[in-house]
C-alpha cells in the first residue's frame, strides 16, 4: 500500500506533471510530420518547444506567461541573426561574448530571468548547428520553426493551467507538507538514545534548506494568485489557511529544542521518551497523509487517534515530581497544540467557515509578496567585480569564446558546439556549484550513453524502442530540474535513440563525441572557476552570517517586546520569522557550499559548522519563548528578567558588528518603553516562574558561543 502511495503521489507531482507536459509537446511536432517526410522540421519546431520550456517554472500565470512570450521573440530573433550570419565566422565570434555576457548578467532579476537569458544563450549555441542549412532551409524559415514550437508549448502550458488553476499551488503545497513531515521526523530522532545529535542537527539543517525554498515557492502561487486569493470556494480558501497553519507547526516545532544530552540522563531509559517519539513520527505521517490528499485532489481523514496517544503520554508525565515535570509538560503542550493545527487543517477540507483563534491570513498577504525590480539601476549596481553575477558573465563569456575557438582543432567533429552547450549548463556564479554540477553531467552522460547504445543494438523493434524513447523523454524532462545527474541520464539516452531514428550516424561515434565534448566542456568551466576570476564563498561569508544575525536580533527583540506587553503585531512578527527562517537556510547552504572549495580559500569549517548550529538552536530558544508566554498568560515578567533580555539584545549587537558596521533599528532600550514593573507576589505556587529566566538564561550562553566562534573564525 506504501509503494502505492509513493507512485500515486509521483504521477500527481509537479516535475511529473511538467516532464509529460514537455515530452508531449516536444514529440507530437516531429511524429506528425514524420508522416509527411518532414521530420526535420518537426525537430526545429520542437527546439523551439524545449527554449520555452526553461522559462516554465512554476509561478503564476501572468509571469509564465510573460517570459515565455518573452523567451518566443528572443530566440526568434537570435535564430534569425544567427542563421543569416552564419558563414561569417568573424561575426559569429564577436557576437558569441555579447550575448553571453548581457544574458548572464540578467541573473540580478531572479531565477525566471536568468532562465531566459539561458534559453536565449542556449538558441545561438543551437543554432550554429549546420542542419537546417544542409536541408535547405532560410534563415527565415528556421526561425520560425523555432517561433511555431515556442507558441505551440505557451498553448498547452496555459491551456493546462486554465484547466487547473489550482493544481500548481496544490501540487507545492503539498510538497512543501512533505518535506515539513520529514523534518518531523528527523526531529523525533533527538528522543531515540541510539543517534548521535550532531548528525540529526546537520540533517535537519539540510533539510530546513528545502523547506525555505518549498515555502517561497508556495507564498509565491498563494499569496500573489488574485484569482485564489478572491475564491470563495473550499479549495481557493482552504490552500492560504492550511499553508498558514503549515507554518505555524513548522514553527511550533523549532520552538522545541532542549538541552538533549541533559534529557536523556535523566528520561532516556523511560517509556515517556518512546511515547514522544511516537507521537511525534505520527504527526509526521498525518502530514505525508494530509499532503497526499491534497496532491490527489481528495479530502483527508486522520489516521491516527491522537487524543488518545496524547492522553497516554500525560498519564506518563504526571508519575513524575514536579520539577521533572516542567520540561516533559511542555513538549506534551507543544504537541497538543501542533495536534489542534492539523484539526483545523482537516477541517478546511469539510467545512467553508471554519473559526480559528487567529489572524486572518489575507489580512496580511500583501506583506509577504516583495514586487519584483526590473530596473536599469538594479543591474548598474552589479557592474561591478565584487558582484558575483558579473564575475561569473565575464568567466562565461571568456571560456565560451575558448570553447569556440577549441571547435576548430577537433578534427571530425559533426556535433562540435556541443562542448558549448556543456560549458553553458554546467558553469555557475558558485565554484561548488559548478563543481556538482560537472560531476553530476559526466556521470549522468556516461550510463545514459550505455542504456541508450544498448537499447539501439538490442532493441531491433521500431515501435517498441519508440516507446522506451518517450518513457525516457518523460523521466528527463521530469527529473532535469530536481535531480540533475538522474535528468542527464534518461535525457542522453533518448537522445541518443532519437538519433537513431532521424540520422545515419554510428550510434558509438555520437556517444563517443558527445562524452569526449563533455570531458572537454566540463573540465573548461571546472578549471575556470579556479583560476579566471573565481567567486569564493567563503570571502563573501561575512555579509550572509551578518544578515543572518540582524534578523535573529529583530526577531528576539519582537519576542522580547510580546513578552513584556503581552501584545504583538502579528504580521512583524511573522515577516520577522520568514525573514529569520531564510536567513538560517542561507547560512545552512552557505557553509555547504564553502566546504566544497579548495582548502586554500576556506576558513575554519569547524568553527564555521558551529556558528551554524548555534545559529539554529537560538531560534528554536526564542521560539520556546514566545511559546512559553503565549501558553502560560499568568507569568510574571520581572525587572530582573528585563534586564537580561537587554543585556542579551547588547551581547547580540557586538556579535553583528564583528561582521561589519551596522547601524540598529530597534534599540535594546526601547524594551523600556512603557513598562510598568509589575507587583511582586509571593513565590509560592508557580515552579513555572522561573522558566522565563530558564530560557534566557539559554538564549544568553547561545549569544555567548555565537559570539566566541565568531571571534575564532578566519575573517
Amino acid at each position: 500500500m506504501q509503494y502505492k502511495t509513493k507512485i500515486e503521489n509521483f504521477i500527481n507531482s509537479e516535475m511529473f506533471s511538467d516532464g509529460l507536459k514537455t515530452a508531449f509537446s516536444i514529440i507530437l511536432p516531429p511524429l506528425i510530420l514524420g508522416f509527411f517526410g518532414k521530420i526535420d522540421i518537426g525537430v526545429n519546431i520542437s527546439l523551439g518547444v524545449i527554449l520555452t520550456h526553461m522559462c516554465d517554472i512554476p509561478g503564476i500565470m501572468k509571469d509564465r506567461r510573460n517570459f515565455m512570450l518573452l523567451s518566443i521573440i528572443c530566440t526568434f530573433i537570435i535564430s534569425y541573426i544567427t542563421k543569416t550570419i552564419f558563414e561569417n565566422t568573424w561575426l559569429i565570434f564577436g557576437l558569441l561574448p555579447l550575448i553571453t555576457f548581457s544574458m548572464s548578467m540578467l541573473t540580478v532579476y531572479g531565477q525566471r530571468a536568468t532562465n531566459l537569458g539561458m534559453s536565449v544563450m542556449l538558441c545561438y549555441v543551437m543554432s550554429l548547428s549546420n542542419s537546417s542549412i544542409e536541408h535547405g532551409y532560410s534563415p527565415l524559415n528556421n526561425s520560425l520553426m523555432v517561433l511555431v514550437g515556442g507558441l505551440w508549448y505557451l498553448f498547452i502550458s496555459l491551456s493546462i493551467s486554465q484547466f487547473r488553476p489550482y493544481k500548481m499551488a496544490q501540487q507545492s503545497l503539498a510538497d512543501c507538507m512533505n518535506h515539513i513531515a520529514e523534518y518531523i521526523r528527523i526531529k523525533s530522532k533527538y528522543y531515540d538514545t541510539t543517534l548521535d545529535f550532531q548528525k540529526i542537527t546537520q540533517e535537519l539543517l539540510e533539510e530546513q534548506i528545502l523547506i525555505s525554498e518549498k515555502q517561497d515557492m508556495v507564498r509565491e502561487l498563494v499569496y500573489n494568485n488574485k484569482k485564489l486569493i478572491k475564491d470563495t470556494t473550499v479549495i481557493g480558501r482552504s490552500l492560504v489557511f492550511i499553508f498558514s497553519d503549515l507554518n505555524d507547526i513548522f514553527e511550533s516545532f523549532n520552538a522545541t529544542h532542549f538541552e538533549y544530552e541533559k534529557m536523556h540522563e535523566k528520561f532516556g531509559k523511560d517509556e515517556v521518551y518512546r511515547q514522544i517519539n511516537k507521537v511525534s513520527n505520527k504527526i509526521s505521517l498525518e502530514l505525508k497523509s494530509i499532503a497526499f490528499h491534497i496532491n490527489t485532489s481528495r479530502k483527508p481523514n486522520s489516521k491516527f487517534d491522537f487524543e488518545k496517544e496524547l492522553f497516554k503520554l500525560k498519564e506518563q508525565i504526571d508519575l513524575y515530581d514536579d520539577d521533572d515535570k516542567i520540561v516533559l509538560n511542555n513538549i506534551y503542550l507543544n504537541l497538543k497544540h501542533i495536534v489542534q493545527k492539523i484539526g483545523f487543517i482537516h477541517r478546511f477540507f469539510y467545512e467553508v467557515n471554519v473559526k480559528e483563534k487567529k489572524k486572518n491570513p489575507y489580512e496580511h498577504l500583501q506583506h509577504f509578496t516583495a514586487p519584483k525590480e526590473y530596473t536599469f539601476k538594479k543591474l548598474k549596481d552589479h557592474l561591478n567585480l565584487k558582484s558575483s553575477i558579473f564575475r561569473h558573465a565575464l568567466r562565461l563569456s571568456i571560456v565560451m569564446v575558448l570553447g569556440f575557438l577549441l571547435t576548430f582543432f577537433i578534427p571530425n567533429s559533426e556535433h562540435s558546439y556541443w562542448i558549448l552547450l556543456t560549458i553553458l549548463v554546467i558553469m555557475k556564479p558558485g565554484f561548488s556549484v559548478t563543481k556538482k554540477r560537472n560531476y553530476q553531467r559526466l556521470l549522468g552522460t556516461l550510463f545514459g550513453g550505455l542504456i541508450g547504445v544498448f537499447i539501439v543494438y538490442f532493441v531491433p523493434n521500431p515501435l517498441i524502442k519508440f516507446v522506451i524513447m518517450l518513457i525516457l523523454m518523460i523521466f528527463a524532462y521530469t527529473y532535469l530540474r530536481h535531480i540533475y545527474v538522474i535528468g542527464t541520464l534518461f535525457l542522453t539516452a533518448y537522445i541518443l535513440i532519437s538519433f537513431s531514428f532521424i540520422t545515419e550516424y554510428n550510434t558509438f561515434d555520437i556517444i563517443g563525441e558527445r562524452l569526449l565534448d563533455t570531458l572537454i566542456g566540463g573540465s573548461m568551466a571546472f578549471i575556470s572557476s579556479y583560476l579566471i576570476f573565481p567567486a569564493w564563498e567563503s570571502k563573501n561569508i561575512h555579509q550572509t552570517f551578518q544578515k543572518a544575525l540582524i534578523a535573529n536580533y529583530e526577531f528576539l527583540f519582537r519576542i522580547f517586546s510580546f513578552v513584556i506587553r503581552r501584545e504583538m503585531n502579528m504580521t512583524d512578527y511573522k515577516l520577522a520569522r520568514k525573514t529569520v527562517y531564510v536567513n538560517m537556510a542561507n547560512v545552512t547552504s552557505v557553509f555547504q557550499r564553502v566546504i566544497s572549495e579548495p582548502k586554500n580559500t576556506k576558513i575554519n569549517a569547524k568553527e564555521l559548522n558551529r556558528f551554524t548550529i548555534f545559529n539554529h538552536s537560538f531560534v528554536s530558544y526564542s521560539l520556546g519563548l514566545l511559546e512559553l508566554m503565549q501558553r502560560k498568560k499568568n507569568l510574571i515578567v520581572r525587572t530582573e528578567h528585563i534586564d537580561l533580555m537587554i543585556k542579551i539584545l547588547n551581547d547580540l549587537y557586538t556579535v553583528i558588528l564583528i561582521f561589519g558596521d551596522y547601524e540598529l533599528k530597534n534599540h535594546p532600550n526601547d524594551l523600556l518603553n512603557d513598562y510598568q514593573t509589575p507587583i511582586l507576589f509571593n513565590e509560592i505556587e508557580d515552579h513555572n516562574q522561573d522558566l522565563i529566566m530558564e530560557i534566557l538564561e539559554l538564549i544568553e550562553e547561545i549569544v555567548f558561543d555565537l559570539r566566541k566562534v565568531s571571534q575564532k573564525m578566519n575573517w
